[in-house]
């Protein structure tokens, strides 16, 4: 199995990051000027469905409101994304919660600042265990000596597919490292037999016959949080103006997309290229709370000590930022 590498890998990027970090003079990451300019920042993110709150939040105007002007990075998963917070090069950027603990425990301090979406909800997700089509399992337990897709070695979805398998009766699954784009043909070609997708990549491979198998995230953490926007303990020390008004137009635009969510999706037609037919298929997998689940984070990390993926813990409280 190559569940070993993720901790390790964790470590590699963020250990080259820093020793390769921003010297070009870029002033985005600290504040505006004195008249009127916006502060810049970049947010570093994994392209799916639940970063529409975000693009909303940019198109409505709320984070100009607050002074600052967001710029979009892309990365093929988390892992990238922390190197790029710790070498200057974003100020926040997407993480979910194992590699959030992961990094602390590490060495490396990031904070959550702001939900994504929300807290998971219960009963809707945008993400499943899907089968390969024609490749006869259509359960978890027949996944035994199975290849399963997974954003990355120390990604949510490895802990919550490997909890289910796992609590089905499944032995000797292996775990390959695969970005969402490349899962539905992925699946379509035989390479592997399963794959952990999410939203909108899921629902391509749904169309070309995968079948579902289970929705780990909701399944295992109805209410929590599984991912955030973070950004280095160093950088909101010393721009926490700009992480309030951040976290301040995050929270405004969970709220309204809860009773907007038509206007939310629109957005995925320029930011993930989507039809308006298929942007509004989305789903958004929140309840639309914008609280950080201190509890929640501390139950993953409880499942990946379990699970044998780390030998030590942090404070959760530790790992969410306050102003």
């Amino acid at each position: 199995m190559r569940t070993g590498l993720k901790v390790t890998a964790l470590a590699a990027v963020v250990a080259m990051a820093a020793a390769c970090g921003s010297d070009d003079g870029d002033s985005t990451a600290s504040g505006g000027g004195s008249d009127g300019e916006l502060t810049e920042v970049t947010v570093n993110i994994v392209p799916f469905s639940p970063n529409a709150v975000l693009f909303l939040a940019m198109e409505k105007g709320m984070f100009e409101e607050r002074g600052i002007k967001v710029n979009l990075e892309r990365a093929a998963s988390p892992i990238p994304v922390v190197a790029s917070l710790v070498a200057d090069q974003a100020q926040f950027g997407f993480v979910t919660t194992p590699v959030l603990i992961n990094a602390n425990r590490e060495g490396t301090a990031i904070k959550c600042v702001s939900a994504i979406d929300g807290q998971v909800s219960p009963d809707r997700d945008s993400s499943a265990l899907v089968a390969a089509k024609d490749s006869g399992i259509d359960s978890l337990d027949d996944l035994e000596g199975k290849s399963v897709a997974v954003v990355q070695l120390a990604s949510i979805n490895l802990i919550g597919a490997k909890k289910l398998i796992e609590d089905a009766g499944a032995t000797g699954t292996e775990y390959v490292a695969l970005p969402f784009p490349q899962m539905p043909q992925a699946l379509a070609d035989g390479r592997v037999d399963a794959a952990v997708i999410t939203s909108p990549y899921v629902e391509q491979a749904v169309e070309a016959g995968a079948v579902t198998l289970a929705n780990p995230s909701s399944d295992l953490f109805p209410g929590g949080t599984i991912y955030c926007y973070a950004a280095t303990a160093s950088y909101l020390e010393e721009n926490a103006e700009v992480a309030e008004g951040f976290a301040a137009a995050m929270e405004e635009a969970i709220l309204y997309t809860k009773d907007h969510e038509d206007e939310a999706k629109a957005t995925l037609v320029e930011n993930l290229e989507l039809t308006e037919e298929q942007a509004q298929a989305q789903i958004l997998p929140s309840n639309f709370d914008p609280e950080i689940n201190l509890e929640s984070i501390g139950e993953i990390q409880d499942l990946m000590e379990e699970q044998g993926s780390i030998d030590s813990t942090v404070d959760p409280a530790d790992l969410v930022w306050k102003p």
